[in-house]
């Protein structure tokens, strides 16, 4: 979970914004009171939705209050106030972290492992912080993370197969939302599509320069691409992917609906039905971006109003 799932902005209300940014920086602030300073660098938007997904389906009401930016000290803004919830979202970020700093000094060449490595000892600290207190949620991502290398070294050539393992891992994450019985299972499946989808954005994502660096990726293994392989096979794989990443959201999005959240059930809204698919169609955008191609989205609202929204990377400050 590194970036993908947030709201669509401009569908969202003042209010709904307003909270949104509450839950987001008020995890900035749990990432710095549970592992230092410089785990804020480590903030996601995936995480925020994680808190607050939680919040939803909790029994007591989440505290705001006014605070400080750590960024700026003279700006004042609303926070959400830290408790368990936060703390959770801030285990589960620096558990992925670890994992993640794992996978790409696996990916990557000598620089690119030179400097993960740098990071290795403070993501390694922070994961066993937080493994002490979720050791059911560490274990879940651990295996995962496992056999998701054993895929990629075998060359694993289905993207259903390869996405397994994050999807996986985060359907355990998600059942830890709740001790309800009913809504654990719900939430158990919106976790394992939202995996899913997340790991099949992020290997559509680096699609191009897996392709330049000789790196797996299940899109290219799938369709036998190759550096070489022209603009039109790659066009084709984009819009297999974008249009899987789509079933993927639809099916996460009725999944949602089967739960009765207490609250920010318009937020949430927001980013099963509107944020997940724009998530798919950024990553259509910044390749037209890059290729100079049409940056209209087929069969988008008149207008394509989602273009002028497109960011140029996965994380884009609030």
């Amino acid at each position: 979970m590194f970036g993908y799932i947030r709201p669509f902005k401009p569908d969202l209300r003042i209010r709904e914004f307003e909270t949104w940014k509450a839950v987001y920086c008020g995890l900035c602030g749990q990432l710095g009171r549970s592992f230092g300073p410089a785990a804020r660098l480590t903030l996601s938007y995936d995480f925020a939705f994680l808190a607050m997904l939680r919040y939803s389906v909790a029994e007591s009401d989440p505290v705001f209050g006014p605070g400080r930016c750590f960024v700026n000290p003279l700006r004042r803004l609303p926070l959400c106030r830290g408790d368990q919830i936060l703390e959770f979202g801030a285990d589960m970020a620096s558990i992925m972290l670890y994992y993640k700093v794992l996978d790409n000094m696996l990916d990557g060449g000598p620089l690119s492992r030179a400097g993960w490595g740098t990071l290795k000892p403070l993501a390694a600290g922070a994961r066993k912080k937080a493994a002490a207190r979720e050791p059911y949620c560490d274990l879940a991502v651990g295996e995962a993370m496992a056999g998701q290398a054993s895929l990629e070294e075998s060359g694993c050539k289905s993207v259903d197969q390869a996405a397994e393992p994050t999807a996986k891992a985060m359907e355990a994450i998600f059942g830890e939302l709740s001790r309800d019985e009913n809504k654990r299972r719900v939430l158990k499946r919106t976790g394992y599509l939202l995996g899913r989808y997340v790991y099949l954005c992020d290997a559509l994502d680096d699609l191009q320069s897996d392709l330049k660096k000789g790196s797996y990726n299940p899109f290219a293994q799938e369709a036998g691409l190759t550096r070489d392989s022209g603009g039109g096979e790659l066009e084709a794989v984009y819009e297999r992917g974008r249009d899987a990443i789509y079933l993927t959201a639809g099916e996460a999005g009725r999944a949602w609906a089967l739960l009765e959240p207490a609250r920010f059930g318009s937020i949430l809204d927001n980013v099963f039905y509107s944020g997940l698919r724009f998530g798919a169609d950024e990553i259509y955008l910044r390749r037209a971006k890059k290729t100079g191609g049409d940056r209209r989205i087929p069969g988008c609202c008149a207008g394509c109003r989602h273009s002028s929204e497109a960011t140029s990377s996965k994380e884009k400050p609030l």
